[in-house]
This record gives C-alpha cells, structure tokens and sequence, in this order.
C-alpha cells in the first residue's frame, strides 16, 4: 500500500472517531439536561404600578431564593440569566395603608407566573411579602449661594447677589428630605472681577433616586461698580439737654467716611446725614457721648464716623 493512500486511511479513521465522540457527547448532554433538578436559586425583585404620593421605603426586600425543580435546560438559562419577580405593587395596595401585605401563597404565585409553566417553585424565602411604603412629601429649601469672589481693587458688588429662584421645591420620603434645611449652588471662583455676572449654575442636589427636585438649576446675578471712598464733614446736633444748663460738645463737627460707586460720588452732601449725641445716652463717669447718625442714605451700606466719642462740658 502506497504512503498516500495510508495517510488517507489513518485521516478516514479519525474523522469517524470524532464523529463518533461527538453524537455520544450530544446524546450524554441530552440524557444528563433532560432530567429533573431541584436547586435553590436567587431572583431579583422589582415593584411596578406605584400608586400615587407614595414611594418604596428603603428597607424593602431587594431579592428573593427559593428553590427550583426544573429539566437541565432551563437550570442552564437561569445560570445565564438570573430570573427577577415583578410585583404590582397597585394591585395589592389598599387606600392609606402604609404597608401592602401579599400572602405567602399569593406571592408563590407570583413567581411561579412568571417563570417557565414546567417549573416548579417551593422553600420561598420570604414567608410572606409585606411592603413598606413612603409618603411623598415636599417642602421648600432655600438656595445658599457657595462663592469665592475676588473683586477687582477699587470694584464691589452693588447691594445683594442674585440667585433665582432663592428657593426650591423637592419631594421625597420623609426621611429622605426632613433634615435637608438648605440646597448650596455649585462654588462659582471669580478672580478679579470688575464686570458684572449673569450666568446659569447648578445646584447640588442628593444621588439618592428617592429625591425629586422642581430644577436644578438657578441664575446667579452680581452689579458690580467701581467705587471711591467720599469724606464730608457733619456738624453735631444735640438733644435732650435740659433747658437749664449749657452744654459744650469738643468736638462740634464728625468727619465721616464712606464707599460710594464713581458714578455717584456728587450724588451725595451733608445734607444727606445727620449725627446726634443724645444727652439722656451720656457717659457721666468719662464725660463723653457716642455719637450716633439720625439720617443717612439707605443705599450706603459702608459708612464710618472717624471718631467715637465725642466728649462734653457743662456751664451751670
């Protein structure tokens, strides 16, 4: 026999072995998955059909074990795919209950519809599947602004910084949202700044999925002016003394000093304040008044008078 028709015989051989190997596999894997067994095995749970102003508490039941009695095949798909037992949770639910009950043989029931009809469902973890529900509530939570602003020299915001809406509404379990007393903005760095801001920022809000929030954004606004320091000299107007006495006052005129925007710098004269030393307020051992304004601009916000007492004499 020739070297060629050798090799030919020796490939005809293994090619029916092989064959042979695998019609034996196919018919132990067939024989071995056909056949009934009972294992335990772990599902998911998901809560659908919600009814309304309520939510899921947290300490619910996340999954459930119990054991299977199925053919091979589908053993084999639930090792793929781990199964998962949906419940309406509205279908159970009873108006103002806090808590929805489902018997242990209604929830075997559950699972068993939803899994394959030639499986068998027994040892249910869960003895009997109770529910515990949230209620819904929202309350309104002011937004703080969380900044570091640095004003260019000579340049400051001009009365409040803007942030609208200042508040915001959230909803949640009240356990959730009780303790939350403010929302603070994204940090907003400005450097320098001399221009004024108009501009979108986020707010920061909870991970938590239980937790809605009415926006999550708010707009920040800041008038920003350059301003100049103004000094003007006030004469002191004394009340309350007695018609008696002769009151001297050391010394008669307060200089004063204020912030006030380069714009509006002539804006302003002493006729726009007025300082008083009320006489009924004196410091009898040191023989002084502070002095204090009866009239001054509501705009100006920083204002200083150069000296804090202002002493006196009295001629009887």
């Amino acid at each position: 026999m020739s070297v060629n028709n050798t090799n030919h015989v020796k490939k005809g051989k293994l090619k029916m072995f092989l064959l042979f190997l695998f019609i034996t596999t196919f018919i132990w894997f067939l024989s071995k998955f056909s056949r009934e067994f009972t294992a335990t095995v772990d599902a998911n749970i998901q809560y659908i059909n919600l009814p309304k102003d309520v939510l899921i508490s947290e300490d619910n039941y996340k999954n459930v074990s119990f054991d299977l009695t199925a053919n091979g095949f589908d053993f084999l798909f639930y090792k793929i795919k781990q199964p998962s037992v949906t419940i309406d949770v509205d279908a159970y639910y009873k108006k103002g209950n806090r808590v929805v009950e489902i018997s242990r043989n209604d929830f075997t029931k559950i699972i068993t519809s939803q899994l394959k009809k030639s499986i068998a469902v027994k040892n249910i973890s869960i003895e009997a599947m109770h529910i515990k529900l949230d209620k819904l509530e929202s309350k309104k939570i002011p937004v703080r602004f969380s900044n570091d602003i640095q004003f260019e020299k000579g340049y400051k915001a001009v009365g409040e910084i803007s942030i609208i809406p200042d508040s915001i509404v959230i909803s949640g379990p009240s356990s959730f949202i009780d303790n939350i007393s403010e929302l603070l903005t994204e940090t907003v760095n400005l450097e320098n700044l001399k221009t004024n801001v108009n501009k979108t920022i986020a707010v920061q809000i909870s991970n938590k999925k239980e937790i809605s929030y009415s926006q999550n954004e708010v707009k920040l606004t800041i008038i920003v002016k350059e301003f100049i320091q103004k000094t003007l000299t006030i004469p002191i107007q004394l009340i309350n003394v007695p018609s008696q006495i002769e009151l001297k006052i050391i010394p008669e005129k307060l200089n004063i000093k204020f912030d006030i925007p380069m714009e509006k710098f002539n804006a302003y004269n002493e006729n726009n304040f007025s300082i008083i030393c009320d006489f009924n307020k004196r410091n009898n051992e040191g023989s002084f008044i502070i002095p204090e304004f009866s009239k001054k601009p509501a705009s100006i916000l920083t204002i200083e008078i150069q000296e804090n007492k202002v002493k006196y004499l009295i001629f009887k």
